[in-house]
Parts: C-alpha cells; structure tokens; sequence
C-alpha cells in the first residue's frame, strides 16, 4: 500500500501549488453580468503599500484599490464582452498577488437584476390577456335557444 502513496503524494506536490489560494480576496456580488461593477476588497496588502491595482481578464479595465485601515477596497467595472464563467481576480501588493473569484453571465448575486421582473411582468400581462379573450369568447355572441 506504501509503494501506491509515494506517486499519489509527488503528484498532488505538482497539482496543488497550481491551485490559487482565493481566501485573500473578496468580490461580491459572487456572480455578475457582462458591463455590470464588482467590488473588491482584500485585507492581505501590507498598509504601506504604495499603490495597489486588481485586475481580470472579465474588467474592462484594472482597479486601483484605496486604503480604510487595514483594508483595501475598489471597484470595477465588467467588459459589456465578458465571456461567461468563472473568473480569477489578480490584486497586485506587497507580499502578492493575491486572488479571488467570481462568476460572470449569472447575474444577481445580490438582487437578481431587472429580468425577473419583466420576465414576470410579461408573463401577468400575457395571463390577463387570454383571461380576457376567453371572457369575451364565452359572453359573446350569447346564443340561447
């Protein structure tokens, strides 16, 4: 059993540093929709630091953070081009990169958006019409013997 383990444990030495740590930042909201903003924030920047910048291939451009105590924080604005799926966030420190993640094309990690809303509205508008159509279908012409 010894000799199956030596290959498993050199293997997850190569995978695992492959994998981002995404603790040291946080987007929110978790999901948004291409040309939508996001918010990030990191506590993991030295507070020293002289300027520090997040990038994604989803923004339309890179972020500047600004200081609050400990904490860095900023926004970005999506690419109305973003392709849809999860995203990596690079913030560039002292003592970085560091990253995050978030998830464009779903929308509505805090609200749900506007679609909803008309999707539903449509759908109340199209039930009272053919409510009405059938009232008048079956009032008109009243044919009694």
């Amino acid at each position: 059993m010894s000799g199956y383990l030596a290959p498993v444990v050199l293997a997850a030495a190569f995978v695992l540093p492959a994998i981002p740590d995404t603790r040291h930042v946080t987007v929110t909201p978790i999901s948004a929709v291409p040309g939508g903003t996001v918010r990030i924030t990191t506590s993991s920047c030295a507070s020293g630091a002289p300027s520090v910048t997040a990038t994604s291939p989803a923004f339309a451009s890179y972020a500047a953070l600004t200081r609050s105590g400990s904490i860095w924080y900023g926004t970005a604005q999506l690419s109305p081009y973003s392709a849809k799926g999860l995203k990596t966030v690079y913030v560039y420190c002292a003592g970085g990169p560091f990253t995050g993640e978030f998830i464009v094309g779903l929308g509505g990690g805090e609200g749900g958006g506007r679609m909803p809303w008309v999707l539903g509205a449509i759908a109340v508008l199209g039930a009272a019409v053919a409510v009405a159509a059938r009232r008048r279908r079956m009032r008109w012409p009243r044919r009694f013997p």
